[in-house]
């Protein structure tokens, strides 16, 4: 199967859980990615010195720390990559996010992948029966083709992700929520036994 490149756009405020979501990225089971971390209104309080992870500073642009205008910078920066990943500096994704997402790619020629959320109560969003997008069942879980970002843009919003996805869906992207759990929210990647349908949307 062909490899795929991502970039990974990381909004931060300085958060030290900063360091564990960098290390996701370590611990991914293929080496194919960089990432472009963007300090919001803060300067960089950490030495991260691999040569895969572009520091941006900027003057502060994340409203009540909605991250979607931050984003919109970072996009901005992505050069070779075809897909784009979207991680925030508390969350972690799986070791095999890489791997489930190019399965995903080369089975289903997708747009736009929806990967499913794990929480600390076990929660799994978006829900088992879900067959389409809704607010607060969606998160930033999801990985673009990166031509898709010359069309739409994230919004200042607190719902910035579920405007974003619903945009995508009305301009016709051809959108896959996964059956993979590849993205955790604010807790280390554990394993999740249930099995998850695939939705085309």
């Amino acid at each position: 199967m062909n490899k795929i490149f991502i970039t990974f756009i990381i909004p931060t405020i300085g958060r030290q859980s900063l360091l564990n979501t960098i290390q996701s990225l370590y611990n991914q089971s293929e080496d194919n990615w960089d990432a472009i971390v963007i300090f919001d209104g803060i300067k960089n309080n950490f030495e991260i010195t691999d040569s895969r992870i572009k520091i941006i500073e900027i003057e502060k642009t994340g409203i009540n720390n909605n991250a979607g205008l931050v984003r919109n910078i970072g996009i901005k920066y992505v050069n070779n990559s075809e897909w784009i990943g979207f991680l925030d500096d508390d969350d972690y994704i799986s070791n095999n996010y890489i791997t489930n997402l190019k399965t995903e790619i080369f089975l289903n020629n997708i747009d736009v992948c929806i990967f499913r959320m794990g929480y600390e109560n076990k929660c799994i969003l978006p829900l088992k029966n879900d067959r389409n997008i809704y607010r607060n069942r969606v998160g930033i879980s999801f990985a673009i083709k990166k031509y898709i970002s010359n069309t739409v843009l994230f919004v200042n919003n607190p719902f910035e992700d579920y405007i974003f996805l619903k945009e995508l869906q009305n301009k016709k992207y051809k959108i896959l929520i996964s059956s993979f759990v590849s993205y955790f929210v604010r807790i280390p990647p554990y394993e999740v036994i249930e099995i998850y349908p695939k939705i085309i949307l």
